[in-house]
């Protein structure tokens, strides 16, 4: 009798665990999200063509939406107020961090991306450092429907400020 119990118990931490979200890292969808960062660094968007769904949505730190012209734009202004953009790890070596978890459920599949984006502005000739993490959800077609920025954009705003005061 014991060993059936064990056996059912087995069987059932088993099943749940089946069922659990799936967390991957050289997955497609994280790999996709790592192109699309080394594509902002070499200041092209090509990939907002057939990685974004024509229906997403886009936050920057707000819960109010940016549509994808906006937020293009707003990527591009990287290259035209700082210069030597970097994306590294939040733990040393490396690039960003990226992983797609699978819920397995109505939550979907989302992929983050965690990463300091670091560069130096062109009117302070300050170097700045900022910690990044990016929520991307996917659809059934396979495209990026909604995305979720959250950063201090503070030093940012600073070098935009200062440029406008030359």
């Amino acid at each position: 009798m014991k060993k059936i119990f064990l056996l059912l118990i087995a069987a059932m931490v088993i099943s749940c665990s089946a069922t659990g979200p799936q967390i991957t890292t050289g997955d497609e969808k994280s790999k996709s999200i790592l192109a699309a960062l080394d594509s902002y660094l070499a200041n092209d968007y090509s990939w907002a063509d057939t990685l974004y769904s024509p229906e997403i949505l886009i936050y920057i730190n707000s819960v109010e939406p940016v549509d994808v012209k906006t937020n293009i734009a707003g990527l591009a202004s990287h290259h035209e107020l700082f210069s030597d953009i970097s994306i590294i790890s939040p733990v040393g070596e490396g690039g960003a961090y990226v992983q797609t978890t699978n819920y397995n459920n109505d939550a979907g599949v989302w992929s983050h991306a965690w990463f300091v984006w670091k560069a130096t502005g062109k009117a302070t000739g300050k170097t700045i450092q900022v910690p990044v993490h990016v929520a991307y959800k996917w659809d059934k077609n396979g495209t990026i429907a909604e995305t979720y920025l959250f950063s201090d954009q503070a030093p940012q705003l600073a070098e935009i400020n200062a440029s406008q005061m030359q």
